[in-house]
């Protein structure tokens, strides 16, 4: 069956390269398509033989037309598998976010997209990426790690995900620098904040963990499977839905912060997690709720707020940024009388 499909799927590309009115030659039609000379030649013969198309070898132009323009496949519209403008626009700007986030592995077969755009397009349509990207920018943290390495790492994981391969990782933690060897089930693959995460059961740990691409040292296979995870085991949706970011904590802790009246207008109206709530106070001031795995980021995140935040619950959190605005103010009187090039002042 899934032969089939993919014979039909590119017997219809074929018609649509045919389509554009560009008398493309066997050849080109062959590079277009990814496939050999014999089978566009094969193909060509199918669908005029057993389709009925009506295909003419154009001497003059040197290449296949389509002599009547609105011949339609007996197996549906033609038109379900043109692009509209609109859908032309989703994949460039699919593939400008991903130039800007780079790393992937993916940036050559997204340019070979674009590149065949034209031939996905009715003669009416016209898409200019060149004014997309006037009118259309992202700006993404730029990637953390060495890219050729990052990108080697990333092929070697989507490789070990898409076989259900356990791997072992040579990786370095943030915490304390030590370099371990851990034998993980790779499960899922994140982008967040300029970095690549893999998520997976680490086989050392006995638990799920999550692995900064660019603090692995060194990927090796060991020719065991292993079963899909079960989704109430691990699915994207449901584990990064209980942490801040990507740090998960021992328990689920609620949350609770007030934002001055002036720093409530640019909270409002805003999702910052899934499990947000809001309760608007009579002064203007607006009271935030989550649900959440950890302190640390949701810490660092209100922290950027200064004076305009104040954490109502657990205390434990409020004990925790009193003492880092301690450290930082301690810091800030030792250093003071220090200018940037570490020459004290008179």
């Amino acid at each position: 069956m899934r032969t089939r499909r993919s014979q039909r799927y590119r017997l219809l590309r074929l018609l649509m390269l045919l389509r554009t009115g560009r008398a493309p030659s066997a050849r080109q039609l062959a590079d277009m398509l990814e496939i050999s000379l014999r089978t566009v030649r094969r193909d060509l013969d199918e669908l005029r033989d057993d389709w009925g198309a009506p295909i003419e070898f154009d001497r003059r132009r040197g290449g296949y037309v389509l002599t009547d323009p609105n011949w339609q496949p007996p197996i549906g519209p033609f038109t379900e598998l043109r692009l509209s403008a609109g859908e032309a626009v989703a994949l460039l700007l699919a593939h400008t976010a991903f130039e800007a986030m780079r790393g992937t592995g993916l940036e050559d077969a997204f340019r070979s997209l674009v590149a065949k755009l034209p031939a996905w397009l009715p003669e009416s349509v016209s898409v200019n990426p060149e004014e997309l990207r006037a009118m259309f920018s992202f700006a993404f943290e730029p990637l953390r790690g060495d890219a050729r390495e990052v990108a080697e790492r990333l092929h070697a994981l989507r490789q070990a995900i898409d076989g259900r391969r356990r791997i072992v990782l040579e990786y370095a933690s943030a915490s304390r620098g030590e370099v371990t060897r851990r034998e993980v089930e790779p499960y899922h693959l994140r982008y967040f904040d300029g970095a690549w995460y893999v998520v997976g059961f680490c086989r050392l740990r006995q638990d799920l963990r999550i692995f900064a691409v660019d603090r692995i040292r060194a990927i090796e296979p060991t020719g065991r499977t292993f079963a899909p995870p079960d989704p109430e085991r691990f699915s994207p949706e449901t584990y990064f839905a209980a942490t801040w970011r990507l740090e998960r904590g021992e328990k689920m802790v609620r949350v609770a912060v007030r934002f001055t009246p002036e720093q409530a207008r640019y909270m409002r109206g805003r999702r910052w997690h899934p499990s947000q709530e809001a309760v608007e106070e009579p002064d203007g001031s607006l009271v935030l709720l989550f649900r959440v795995l950890g302190l640390e980021e949701i810490k660092r995140w209100i922290m950027q707020f200064g004076a305009a935040a104040e954490v109502l619950e657990p205390p434990e959190l409020r004990d925790k940024i009193v003492a880092e605005a301690e450290k930082i103010i301690a810091r800030s009187r030792v250093s003071r009388s220090v200018t940037l090039d570490g020459v004290k002042k008179g």
